[in-house]
């Protein structure tokens, strides 16, 4: 089950929280054997200290402990350590308590006794997330580099970014306006081999139509009334780079085919010149439109998507990964908080659970400048619903009015209908046992399989 890493690849380390002797020092022989570092605290005030000094990448941490307890690790981690994942145990697990972890940005939730074999999976996957955004930070000279997720789909897209990354392929980004297009694409040019090469950005939406052409390719002087001197193009300056199209799909066609011609021979000219110019460039391009749709209705060559196209990338909308949501809400509190001298230490759960539930037509850009707005109105302390814009602090949570226990079923029983009846999966959304999940489909009156 060991992932084998590079030499010089330092391991992860490992904050254990634990009060209990005897399974501290069970968890830090296993963890030990795994191939990871351990720093272990005996209960929550030795936690929070350990997360001030920060030396760690992951907090695996009991409930229930003298002291602050295992929520309130998890909240002071976001806000001091927001790139260690947070996986809980407790021995007093229930749905309720899992869902409130996992919604308050925990990595993973564990109930006592558990499979050792279970806990190194979860701890190898939050692992392999460490080193993913260690690769990517460190490609890209900026701890502060925001690749921040939880979600099984942001990993995934990662992953295939590092696979892409050092070949010289065009990519193609999809999705919404506001997932963040143009940072997966800085992050596949980080990770290549041109990484110490320029990164030059188009929007091809916002240059005029006329001057597209003279844009990307340059001019001659006096090509065109207001040639007043020979111009390199785009294209030029990206040289030895990579050159990211933003919203391609906006190219009129006179320039798709323009386009076209470069990709498949790395030639062009200036506007008003007959002498053909290479430069080497990797392309990477990103799109919130469909082309192949527009390729079917005629209004996007066919040819030109194939060539975009040799790798696609799509990123999901924000509301597909809600677990995504706390670490980049607390990301954006400490920007701001850096920006603009504030003291805001992080958000209250009710707040917190509005913001998850939310969703976000704009995306992680949407959410952004929310957190902006609620940083500037709070300065200091927690975020609180009434910091939130109307539209999300007068919205009622799902199941507004129902019970706990009726808004457990629910929620349980949804997760079995999307998973397709696969207990063993919705176990691991919720990061509880199938056990506990048997048992509470039982208390349902389902608990035959099927």
């Amino acid at each position: 089950m060991s992932r084998q890493v590079s030499s010089t690849e330092p391991p992860v380390t490992i904050l254990v929280a634990e009060d209990d002797r005897e399974m501290r020092e069970l968890l830090e022989r296993v963890l030990v054997d795994e191939g990871f570092r351990v720093v272990t605290a005996v209960d929550g005030h030795q936690t929070m200290e350990r997360i001030e000094e920060g030396s760690f990448d992951l907090v695996l941490s009991d409930i229930r402990m003298p002291g602050p307890d295992g929520m309130e690790v998890l909240r002071r981690a976001m806000a001091r350590r927001l790139h260690q994942p947070v996986i809980l145990m407790t021995a007093f697990g229930s749905i309720s308590s899992a869902v409130e972890a996992m919604r308050a940005g925990a990595f993973h939730y564990l109930t006592k006794p558990f499979n050792l074999d279970d806990l190194l999976e979860i701890v190898n996957e939050a692992s392999a997330q460490i080193r993913q955004q260690r690769s990517v930070h460190a490609a890209g000279g900026d701890r502060a580099f925001p690749i921040l997720f939880r979600s099984p789909a942001m990993a995934g897209l990662l992953s295939m970014a590092e696979e892409v990354a050092a070949s010289t392929a065009s990519v193609l980004i999809s999705g919404a306006s506001g997932t963040g297009k143009e940072l997966l694409a800085r992050a596949i040019h980080a990770l290549g081999g041109r990484r110490r090469e320029v990164f030059v950005p188009v929007d091809c939406g916002a240059i005029p139509e006329g001057l597209l052409e003279s844009e990307l390719f340059g001019h001659r002087r006096g090509s065109f009334t207001g040639a007043v001197a020979d111009k390199p193009g785009i294209v030029e300056e990206a040289d030895g780079g990579t050159l990211f199209l933003d919203e391609v799909g906006n190219l009129p066609a006179s320039m798709q085919a323009k386009l076209l011609r470069f990709l498949q021979e790395r030639r062009f000219r200036r506007v008003g010149e007959t002498v053909e110019r290479s430069v080497d460039v990797r392309l990477v391009s990103a799109t919130n439109r469909d082309l192949r749709a527009l390729v079917d209705d005629g209004s996007f060559r066919g040819d030109l998507y194939y060539r975009l196209a040799v790798i696609s990338l799509e990123i999901p909308p924000l509301k597909d990964r809600r677990e995504d949501i706390p670490p980049l809400v607390y990301h954006f509190i400490r920007q701001f908080n850096a920006d603009g001298g504030y003291s805001v230490e992080g958000v209250r759960q009710d707040a917190l659970d509005l913001l998850v539930d939310h969703g976000w037509p704009g995306n992680v850009r949407q959410l952004e400048n929310v957190v902006e707005r609620a940083v500037i109105l709070r300065k200091a302390g927690l975020v609180q619903p009434s910091d939130l814009p109307p539209e999300l602090a007068a919205a009622p949570l799902s199941g507004s009015g129902r019970s706990l226990e009726e808004l457990e079923r629910a929620h349980i029983l949804q997760l079995l209908e999307e998973c397709g009846g696969n207990r063993s999966r919705v176990a691991r959304i919720l990061g509880i046992s199938r056990r506990t999940v048997h048992r509470k489909l039982r208390q349902y009156g389902l608990g035959e399989e099927g």
